[in-house]
């Protein structure tokens, strides 16, 4: 189906599914920046030049202007990086911490598993939200 930038733009705004969309308009439309984080959330990439923003449109948020960036890559270790992730978790009031029972029969798995456990939280957490975000979907 071929449409229109702002007809795309439309659909997106209303949670409606871009699957098959062909923008006919891609290449000649500028799109302000907004509207391009919101076509790219339904996988259409808008080209970088196609993209326009004023600066009165972006409001001031301490948590982020307040920071000094570095252009570094982070360079965590795994200690570390538990650490950092219990303490957004104690500023986080919503979160839980949850048990699960895991039993593993094969004995060299189980040895994996044990010498990696301070690990495991953060890989099944994600995982647990990605499987209950695709539910979801698929029930709509």
């Amino acid at each position: 189906m071929k449409l229109k930038i702002e007809q795309a733009i439309e659909l997106a705004r209303n949670n409606k599914s871009l699957e098959g969309v062909i923008i006919e308009d891609l290449k000649e439309t500028q799109v302000p920046a907004v509207d391009a984080l919101i076509l790219a959330e339904y996988g259409i990439v808008i080209p970088a030049q196609n993209i326009y923003y004023k600066d009165d449109d972006i409001a001031y948020d301490p948590d982020f202007d307040e920071v000094t960036w570095s252009k570094e890559p982070l360079r965590m270790t795994w200690e570390e990086k538990i650490l950092l992730a219990e303490e957004i978790a104690k500023k986080n009031k919503d979160e839980e911490e949850i048990s699960v029972k895991v039993t593993i029969p094969d004995q060299e798995v189980r040895q994996w598993f044990n010498a990696n456990y301070d690990k495991m939280g953060q890989i099944l957490g994600n995982f647990i939200i990605d499987i209950y975000k695709a539910s979801k979907i698929i029930k709509e």
